[in-house]
């Protein structure tokens, strides 16, 4: 098993690489696919090492960034696409957090409000 202390700058560059202006030599699917996998791998990793609220930080950081690097490349079809394909996964993984939680309802609710600006401010 990877370390979690391994995939922090990986996630962080892959971060960068995804919210870069359009590069025509980047593989965008798979870059997209690389930082969603490592995003869920790393929440995965502090659940077990139960801690939710940094495992929680690390999901809905990378739902955002998906979001905005969707928006932000709106005009690359591809890209918007990948990002708009990938988003599920850690909006699944929250959904589920959530499940366990207390408040978890209302949180749902604000994610989604939080989601909906995202996409609706900016068009």
């Amino acid at each position: 098993m990877i370390k979690t202390a391994t995939l922090w700058p990986t996630l962080f560059r892959l971060e960068k690489q995804l919210l870069s202006p359009y590069d025509a030599n980047q593989h965008y699917p798979r870059l997209v696919a690389d930082y969603t996998a490592s995003c869920c791998r790393l929440a995965a990793q502090l659940a077990q090492a139960n801690n939710l609220l940094l495992q929680e930080w690390c999901l809905r950081q990378g739902l955002f960034n998906l979001a905005k690097a969707a928006m932000f490349h709106k005009g690359e079809v591809l890209i918007y696409r990948c990002c708009l394909d990938q988003l599920y996964r850690p909006m699944l993984a929250l959904n589920q957090l959530y499940q366990q939680q207390r408040h978890g309802q209302q949180q749902q609710l604000a994610l989604q409000a939080s989601l909906n600006q995202i996409f609706y401010c900016q068009e």
